[in-house]
């Protein structure tokens, strides 16, 4: 697990839609992580905030900062009802 696959998720799930897709139909926090791990892509809450975090400091305008936030949010939002 890494900050590197974090970023990799997040640059993937703003231009994938597939990965949308099934990241969105997974059932529980748990599958969303092993998803992710399918793909290779596994990584710890923990690194998905340190990666959020650093493209913040990135951004170079509102747009970019909003959908970096979004994302954020998204994350954070299917941890806490998809906990189960």
């Amino acid at each position: 697990m890494s900050i590197g696959h974090a970023l990799k998720f997040i640059h993937s799930f703003e231009a994938d839609q597939e990965l949308r897709k099934e990241c969105n139909s997974c059932k529980s926090f748990p599958e969303l992580l092993e998803l992710l791990k399918s793909r290779d892509i596994s990584f710890t809450p923990q690194e998905f905030e340190e990666a959020i975090n650093g493209l913040r400091v990135k951004c170079q305008s509102y747009e970019q900062a909003d959908y970096v936030n979004e994302i954020m949010m998204w994350f954070k939002m299917f941890m806490i009802e998809r906990s189960n």
